[in-house]
């Protein structure tokens, strides 16, 4: 286990290095597997240093997955910063399923999370990802179920602030699960790889997302135990 956690770790940073290539940010933050049990569903990202003569830019990057072929719903954030007043409907970000890039699965996630996080039990994965992110999960090894991934981005005016925190986490799901919730603060011209949808991570990446996942659950278990 200590061997495959390393090489999930190992993945993260790479992650963190694809999402985060070519591009001047002021501060990043990520949710991962925000609805499975236990699992962390809000995010705090503080920016300490910001110029106040401009505003500040959001990008919301999610890669997320779907038992449907072809997926409908949406995921809501809440999102907002401490102490800064933005009109009500500015406090949201909606992934909606239609606007989302579909890519249909490999079929191979069963395989490649069995050699990251061992062999586990149809009962002992339901009880660890929550009943919709197990039925995602078994229609992707089917290759009936796909992944989706999207991107928003917002501008705020930070009324003269030097300093921010931002606050957001998941409100509600239907229809799609998200694996990865990735928020990028900046400042001047957004990077194009901020505009676009075309970000979606590699199977593997997915598949070790949701391993370290796992491997957090059980860490939280026995630190209850």
């Amino acid at each position: 286990m200590k061997t495959s956690f390393r090489f999930i770790a190992a993945l993260l940073v790479q992650l963190c290095i694809v999402i985060n290539a070519k591009a001047v940010v002021l501060a990043t933050g990520q949710l991962i597997t925000p609805l499975m049990p236990d699992m962390k569903k809000h995010l705090s990202i503080s920016v300490p240093s910001v110029d106040p003569n401009n505003p500040v830019w959001v990008s919301y990057q999610l890669v997320g997955v779907s038992a449907a072929a072809k997926p409908e719903g949406e995921i809501v954030l809440s999102s907002s910063f401490e102490m800064i007043h933005v009109p009500m409907g500015d406090s949201f970000v909606t992934f909606k399923a239609r606007n989302l890039k579909v890519d249909k699965s490999a079929g191979t996630v069963g395989n490649q999370l069995k050699a990251l996080a061992g062999e586990r039990k149809p009962e002992e994965l339901k009880e660890i990802f929550g009943e919709e992110m197990y039925a995602a999960y078994v229609a992707l090894n089917k290759q009936e179920g796909v992944y989706v991934s999207g991107n928003i981005y917002r501008e705020y005016d930070i009324a003269g602030n030097t300093g921010l925190l931002l606050l957001t986490g998941i409100e509600r799901a239907t229809g799609i699960q998200p694996v990865l919730i990735n928020v990028v603060v900046g400042q001047g011209e957004v990077p194009a790889q901020y505009r676009g949808a075309d970000n979606l991570l590699a199977e593997k990446f997915l598949t070790a997302l949701i391993a370290f996942a796992i491997a957090a659950y059980w860490l939280n278990r026995r630190r209850k135990s």
